[in-house]
């Protein structure tokens, strides 16, 4: 794969990804807004969810960020 491909390929892998990332944010608010709950819940304290939200960009840069040193490094 030439540098040129590898590009499109990753412009359309960040597009995915940020597709996803937009309908799953709109669903939630959707869902969350249709609930009318007035009792909303805290999760600040919840370690699972704290780590989720950290650890989740974290693998999504990796996998974005090796692919795209490697094809620099071979050319």
């Amino acid at each position: 794969m030439n540098e040129f491909e590898f590009r499109w390929v990753l412009m359309v892998l960040v597009l995915l990804i940020f597709g996803l990332s937009f309908a799953a944010l709109l669903w939630a608010a959707w869902r969350h807004h249709r609930r009318g709950d007035l009792d909303r819940g805290n999760f600040h304290s919840s370690l699972a969810v704290e780590m989720a939200w950290t650890v989740a960009p974290c693998i999504i840069v990796l996998l974005l960020v090796w692919p795209t040193a490697r094809v620099f490094w071979t050319h």
